[in-house]
């Protein structure tokens, strides 16, 4: 008959944890005799755990004797289902200790540890020692074989401090240590890479004649290599069979695992025959350090090579051995192969594991997501859980193929599962969702980000605002820069580089300039990317002194241009017809030409017209091993059509197919274009077929060629067929289809329809631009003069506004509003011409239809005034822009300053410089612009001395580099001007 009920029968009555009530009536039964006999026990025998054990014993209202305790003790243990812990233990041992009571303690402190499961149940259990060796009773102490055991148990824990106050008490006890001692306690601070303790317990080994074993010499291995020791590491196993000290197959794999966490995988193979003459087998363990060593590096060939090799040398891979395989796959991009070692290891019956879902899912992700997906949903109905690091690896796939839907269903599955979304997973959605210029949807995850008690960190607010420079809204972006700082978080440097990025596409390149300032007085280091996005800004504006010296400055601050700058600084200078230039700055740099800047280089020598030296560069490209691909062809054939050298162009095509480089759409759109222009209209089409064949979809810009082609035939029918087809075909016409069509319908008289087509391409979104309503104004003066031809060079010397008023009666006509563009274009006509009268008379006129003047048509203002000497407008316009919230160019305030000095208005010279310092400009770039490219180069040293002063006197922040190089200026200019003075005197 059974004392208790099973305990499924127990489980609903009973409790998990004791209350002083049940302890207090349990320990009253426990002073009665014939305690086990009695209805009362039986009663509470179901609520018995081992806390309550615990409890019981520590409970100074029970107050039981030790050979009570001890009898319920073992009572208890022989319950079915019960099983003592190390706190009950603990609890038993504290009880005794206090009674001074005899009892088998060494057999209790076995089973105490051995019962430990949690590093807590260490603590507890070492405590229990120590309150046995308070009892001070010699029929007490324990023996070197228990305290031995103890120190190991703790060292599975990594428990060293524990494991030095047990040692210590060892010692107090009088014991000696021996071999298995010092070793565990070797072998824990080895571990813990504190080699300085573990050599002086090996010298203590030492001291007490003790020999250091295999085990001894193993931990100090494994020391070394934790340490990065790795010389010593291997001189120690080498040293083993002196010391009498057999090397085993663990001596081997410790060094195999560090050499190969330190990138030695070569020695590690080498250390792997050696083991096997040395008759010790490889496990599982060796081969998966050498196999991870291999894949890091890339060598996954050699690793499944030691895949395949372990069963037939009786090494069964373990799953972190092929999980080791399926990350060097996954690396590689080789995803078949990866997901093969996943069927391998289910024929192998080595179940996959979270770690193994999680690597291929992040493999699968870099461009097979849907694939990452379908893994995913059968891994979960096979029992994986995924984790946050799971969803966000999907949602990250979707996220870099612009499915931002799909990255949206996977982060609503993710909340679905309560598996709580991070930080980073919001700042990815919501870069995406920008990108795609879906801010409601952004701010509503940045609304979530709040309600559910994250905090937006730097990546967060950075990646809003990213996300509207890259989509041209930067006025969004600083508001968030605002608020970002409003909530104490800290811009990084990827903040200000992308607010840069964003202000030079928006061409206030002053503003990014500012940046620069306010980045390093914030405590941020530009890097490389800020400086090469600000040359890049320079370069845009043809400002290529300024390029050149943030160039310098970048240098001298302790940074290495990378391909990208100098691939910005080439290419620049090379389209602004500086090859020359561009490649002595190279080569006084000498910088190693890669593939992008000999392509670059060999179009800008092509444009230039130099293109005997760009073939040169071609041969020297090959020449280094630098193959060249269809890009660097495209530049040569642009080059040699441009110099109508189409049959030298014609067998380079030949070359890059027996070279197997494919053409691409720009080469094969250069030779039609050449062909067409030769009057090779036949040949013209086969190339086009030859390329639709290869697989390529013409571009706007191959049917603007042939659209062109119709229009100076006179066959705008075919043409206007042309564009129908393009849209059908999902091709976007683009502002120089739009204006070839218009100008054909000129040419021929058709002025209806040219206004017609402008419609149209105004409907389509396409903005028209200064050339198209210069076509269309062109063709109004002709038929105003009556004349045949009227050179777009000469229109705005010619026309007059009548012609403007008469060209936006037809616009109005044919139900188009003038925009700002058009304003902005027949704005910068006039102010081409210095004709500075009719520009304002438009001003005026745009104002009046409520359109308001933007940054670009008070900068043409500003210039023209400066050209026309009318430095009072200049002013006005300046104060003008400044109140509508814009930020007037360095440029307009060189000339305006310039202009003033000129005309000897020296005062207000000054106190516009005044002025200008407070607007929030680079000061170096005000010192670059003002003082050296301006006043310097027109000999005002006296002007420029005190500028500089002023700036001095301010505060301003102007680096070394640009101080050293106002003054030499000043003394040079200085010097020349008293050169001169004397040469005129003689």
């Amino acid at each position: 008959m059974r004392l208790f009920a099973p305990l499924s029968q127990r489980a609903a009555a009973a409790a998990s944890t004791s209350t002083p009530d049940i302890v207090a009536e349990l320990g009253r039964i426990l002073s009665t005799r014939r305690w086990n006999k009695g209805r009362a026990y039986k009663r509470l025998a179901p609520l018995v755990t081992p806390a309550l054990v615990s409890d019981l014993f520590r409970a100074p209202s029970a107050a039981l004797e030790p050979a009570t305790a001890l009898a319920f003790f073992d009572w208890v243990a022989r319950r079915e289902g019960f099983r003592h812990t190390a706190a009950s233990h603990a609890a038993l041992i504290h009880l005794l200790s206090r009674w001074r009571a005899s009892a088998r303690y060494e057999k209790l402190v076995f089973d105490m540890f051995g019962c430990s499961c949690t590093a807590e149940d260490m603590r507890v259990s070492a405590d229990a020692v120590r309150a046995i060796c308070r009892t001070g009773a010699a029929r007490h102490a324990l023996s070197p074989a228990c305290y031995n055991f103890a120190l190991r148990s703790l060292a599975r824990f990594d428990m060293t401090e524990e494991m030095e106050r047990v040692y210590a008490q060892l010692v107090r006890d009088g014991l000696l240590p021996d071999t298995k001692t010092y070793n565990a306690m070797i072998k824990s601070h080895c571990k813990e890479g504190d080699l300085a303790k573990a050599h002086r317990y090996f010298r203590l080994l030492l001291e007490c004649g003790l020999e250091p074993d295999t085990f001894t010499c193993n931990a100090l291995i494994l020391g070394y290599c934790r340490t990065g020791d790795l010389r010593r590491a291997c001189w120690l196993l080498l040293m083993m069979p002196l010391m009498r000290c057999y090397r085993n197959e663990y001596s081997y794999t410790i060094l195999i695992q560090g050499l190969c966490e330190s990138g030695c995988v070569r020695e590690a193979l080498a250390l792997l025959l050696m083991m096997r003459r040395d008759c010790c087998s490889p496990n599982s363990h060796t081969y998966k350090f050498l196999i991870g060593g291999l894949c890091r590096e890339g060598r996954v060939g050699d690793a499944r090579m030691l895949l395949d090799e372990m069963p037939r040398g009786g090494a069964a891979p373990s799953v972190m051995t092929y999980n080791a395989m399926i990350i060097g796959y996954c690396k590689a991009g080789r995803m078949q192969d990866a997901l093969g070692i996943k069927e391998l290891m289910e024929g192998n019956r080595c179940r996959p594991d979270d770690w193994t879902y999680a690597s291929l899912i992040h493999g699968l992700c870099d461009g097979k997501i849907d694939e990452a997906e379908q893994l995913l949903d059968s891994a979960v109905k096979g029992g994986f859980t995924p984790t946050v690091v799971t969803f966000t690896n999907l949602i990250d796939g979707y996220c870099k193929a612009e499915r931002i839907d799909d990255a949206l269903r996977v982060k609503n599955n993710m909340m679905l599962r309560k598996c709580k979304l991070d930080i980073n997973v919001y700042g990815k959605l919501i870069n995406s969702l920008i990108k795609k210029d879906r801010l409601k949807e952004a701010k509503v995850l940045l609304t979530e980000i709040l309600t559910t008690g994250l905090v937006p960190n730097v990546v967060t607010y950075t990646s809003f605002i990213d996300g509207y420079c890259k989509i041209g809204k930067v006025d969004l972006a600083l508001e968030f820069l605002k608020m970002m700082e409003r909530d104490g978080c800290r811009p990084n440097a990827w903040t200000y580089n992308s607010l840069m990025y964003g202000l030079i596409q928006g061409k206030k390149l002053h503003k990014a300039m500012a940046l620069i300032t306010k980045m390093q007085k914030d405590g941020i280091t530009p890097n490389v990317i800020t400086y090469t996005t600000l040359v890049q800004g320079q370069c845009k504006e043809h400002e290529f002194d300024n390029a050149f010296r943030l160039f310098e400055m970048m240098e001298q601050g302790g940074l290495t241009p990378d391909e990208q700058s100098y691939t910005v600084l080439t290419g620049a200078l090379c389209k602004a017809g500086r090859a020359e230039e561009a490649y002595s700055f190279l080569v006084r740099k000498g910088v190693a030409l890669t593939k992008m800047l000999y392509t670059t280089l060999i179009d800008g020598f092509s444009k230039a017209g130099n293109s005997d030296f760009a073939a040169t560069l071609i041969e020297s490209m090959i020449g280094e091993g630098c193959t060249p691909d269809s890009y660097t062809y495209s530049v040569l054939l642009h080059a040699l059509c441009k110099k109508k050298k189409l049959r030298e162009a014609l067998p380079i095509l030949d070359q890059m197919t027996q070279r197997g480089i494919k053409c691409t759409i720009v080469a094969y759109t250069t030779v039609i274009n050449e062909l067409i222009r030769e009057g090779m209209h036949d040949h013209a089409k086969r190339m086009y077929d030859e390329m639709v064949s290869s697989g390529h979809k013409p571009s706007a810009t191959t049917y603007t060629v042939f659209i062109n082609s119709y229009c100076k035939e006179g066959q705008l029918e075919e043409a206007d067929k042309l564009i129908v087809e393009m849209e059908r075909e999902g091709v976007a016409p683009d502002a120089v289809t739009y204006n070839t069509f218009i100008d054909g319908c000129g040419h021929m008289g058709y002025i209806d329809r040219a206004f017609h087509t402008l419609k149209r391409m105004m409907d389509a979104s396409c903005e028209p631009d200064y050339w198209t309503y210069c076509i269309l104004l062109k063709y109004l003066l002709r038929g105003n003069l009556n004349v045949r031809y009227v050179d777009v060079s000469g229109l705005w010397n010619l026309i007059e506004l009548d012609t403007v008023w008469q060209f936006l009666e037809k616009m109005s006509q044919h139900g188009l509003k003038p925009t700002i563009t058009t304003y902005s274009s027949l704005i910068a006509g006039f102010c081409k011409a210095s004709r500075i009268k009719e520009a304002c008379i438009l001003l005026d006129h745009m104002r009046g239809k409520d359109i308001t003047p933007n940054e670009e048509i008070y900068t043409l203002l500003i210039k023209c005034c400066c050209d026309t000497r009318s430095f009072e407008k200049a002013s006005s316009f300046v104060n003008n822009m400044i109140e509508c919230g814009f930020q007037p160019h360095l440029e307009s305030y060189q000339l305006l300053i310039l202009g003033l000095c000129n005309g000897g208005e020296f005062e207000k010279a000054k106190l516009l410089f005044s002025d200008l310092l407070e607007l929030g400009y680079n000061h170096d770039e005000v010192a670059w612009n003002i003082l050296n490219d301006g006043l310097l180069k027109f000999g005002y040293v006296d002007i420029c001395s005190q500028m500089l002063s002023t700036m001095e006197n301010r505060h301003c922040c102007i680096s070394s580099q640009t101080y050293a190089m106002v003054t030499n200026g000043m003394h040079e200019v200085s010097s020349s001007l008293v050169g001169e003075v004397q040469g005129e005197a003689t």
